[in-house]
């Protein structure tokens, strides 16, 4: 098993490495030129930074998402040209309006087996500070900051882990899933919509959304028809007059070619934060591990390619 899973680890790290091979794009040393919009991932959400497993107050930097990887393969990182507005909890609602549920953006988050964490926007603060919607942040900047070319997001995840209780009592019924899902995803298309559409009104540059990985087979299905929505909803937009078409990074792919050894299960593949050895709780927290985070940069490199 050892041997298998360095063997993954290797082909895994060549993957990234290869698509992480691309020139640096131009930017003014005075305006950072690449603006990370999301939830948890793109943040770098390491959940052994948090209670119950340290009670050190974590700070920003110690979170390291996708975007500082793509910052430093675009040469980004020491003149700051990269800021990363993400929010772990973000849910595509709470993008919009941070009065709406989310999953501890701007409320707290429950989680099993252990105590409640509280907002994370102002508990334990941001790699970029602000209090209104992420939203309204992202159209001031891309309103007053003309430099900017690159525009990644990732937005949907949690409108699905608010319904996740109710779909795990589904079981196997797949009406009861639909029942559950249905809302949730219809809702999601009329934000994500609404979140596109306000960021081209202002940036008609590189705009990459990227597709959710699944972290156990179990979620595939549910992985599969979030993307397709994601999908969906920017390809119908791009067909209106002077509407930029928005580029894909294939998380879902990448995660599955690289756990293809493990009969796709991104845990086992060591591309997920693995947890403390704990009869009560899973192996595997659902974030990416450094390895997991290179390839979702690999993906969105992938994505940026056809522009250099």
């Amino acid at each position: 098993m050892f041997a298998t899973l360095m063997k993954t680890t290797i082909i895994t790290t060549q993957l990234a490495l290869a698509l992480l091979v691309a020139p640096a794009f131009a930017g003014n040393a005075k305006d950072y030129t690449y603006l990370a919009l999301g939830d948890s991932i793109p943040f770098g959400m390491n959940p052994l930074l948090l209670p119950p497993y340290s009670n050190q107050p974590p700070t920003p930097d110690q979170f390291i998402g996708y975007p500082e990887t793509v910052a430093a393969a675009e040469h980004l990182v020491q003149s700051k040209k990269e800021v990363n507005a993400s929010c772990p909890g973000e849910s595509s609602g709470s993008f919009l309006n941070t009065a709406s549920p989310d999953n501890g953006c701007n409320s707290w988050h429950f989680q099993p087996l252990a105590a409640p964490i509280p907002p994370f926007k102002t508990t334990y603060s941001l790699h970029t500070n602000y209090t209104e919607a992420q939203m309204d942040f992202a159209e001031s900047q891309l309103r007053t900051n003309k430099h900017i070319n690159l525009v990644t997001l990732s937005i949907g995840a949690n409108d699905v882990l608010l319904v996740l209780p109710q779909l795990e009592q589904c079981r196997t019924d797949p009406t009861c899933a639909h029942n559950v899902l249905d809302p949730v995803l219809q809702s999601y298309a009329v934000n994500l919509a609404a979140i596109l559409s306000r960021i081209r009104a202002e940036y008609q540059g590189t705009l990459i959304l990227v597709k959710y990985y699944s972290p156990t087979p179990a979620f595939d299905g549910v992985a599969v028809v979030l993307n397709d929505v994601m999908t969906q909803v920017a390809t119908q937009l791009a067909m209106q007059p002077n509407f930029a078409a928005v580029r894909f990074a294939d998380g879902f792919t990448a995660f599955q070619l690289a756990s293809a050894l493990f009969n796709g299960d991104a845990c086992p593949a060591g591309l997920l934060i693995r947890l403390p050895a704990s009869p009560s709780t899973p192996p595997c927290d659902i974030h990416p591990s450094p390895l997991g985070r290179d390839l979702l940069a690999a993906a969105v490199e992938l994505a940026m390619g056809a522009r250099h």
